[in-house]
């Protein structure tokens, strides 16, 4: 094989390795079948040579995950719920940025109230379900995209060193992946990890936060 095919084949797998922080993990402790893993990463990047795959998998250097001072950083975190919860996304445009905008101007009363996201593929907006039926008339019907209404969500209030902290969003979503939660959406900004669920999984996943930071140590800083 090529010295090019093989820096090639390491950096699709290290990619792949980067995309599942606990796989990762998993392949730093040894407990990964090589033979295995490198099967699946063939078929799903498209790589023909297994060998260079086993290759580039024992050369793969540590991950640097680690859970413990994950844990630490959300024993350090506030939690918050919040329930009856509309997103509502429109077509991306300057138009519907400035209409969301307008149309909340005058009835949200606190800062926390909604949330207007600026995205690709669209403009969204975060808000209570009673707030939403007060302004939905303002609202095209064909400039929306898509409506869910009922949602609830859990914010991760931590402190600014998640910034630094490679893998922690994707920790704290694997935590709620891996448990069969799924994650309507997810907006991380600063030091907050927002994720907007299915109004029945709010407590399952704020149990399963609440038993990180057990096992990240004693003290709780949690908001109902």
């Amino acid at each position: 094989m090529l010295a090019n095919e093989a820096e090639t084949v390491a950096s699709k797998v290290r990619a792949y390795l980067e995309h599942y922080p606990d796989l990762w993990k998993s392949l730093d402790l040894g407990i990964v079948n090589l033979s295995a893993l490198a099967r699946i990463i063939s078929r799903e990047e498209g790589i023909d040579n297994i060998g260079a795959i086993i290759a580039a998998l024992k050369r793969i250097p540590k991950s640097g995950y680690s859970n413990l001072i994950h844990r630490n950083e959300i024993k350090n975190s506030t939690i918050e719920t919040r329930s009856n919860i509309t997103v509502l996304i429109l077509r991306p445009s300057t138009e519907n940025i400035r209409l969301l905008i307008n149309v909340t101007r005058n009835i949200v009363e606190g800062y926390t109230d909604y949330r207007i996201i600026q995205a690709a593929q669209g403009c969204g907006l975060v808000i209570n379900d009673t707030m939403y039926e007060r302004i939905k008339k303002q609202i095209p019907k064909n400039e929306i995209i898509d409506a869910e209404h009922g949602l609830g969500e859990i914010i991760l209030i931590s402190t600014p060193e998640i910034k630094n902290l490679r893998g922690y969003v994707a920790y704290a979503a694997s935590l709620l992946a891996n448990s069969g939660i799924n994650i309507v959406q997810i907006i991380s900004f600063y030091s907050d990890i927002t994720f907007i669920l299915n109004s029945e999984d709010v407590l399952k996943a704020m149990k399963l936060f609440l038993n990180e930071k057990q096992r990240g140590g004693d003290k709780e800083s949690v908001l109902n």
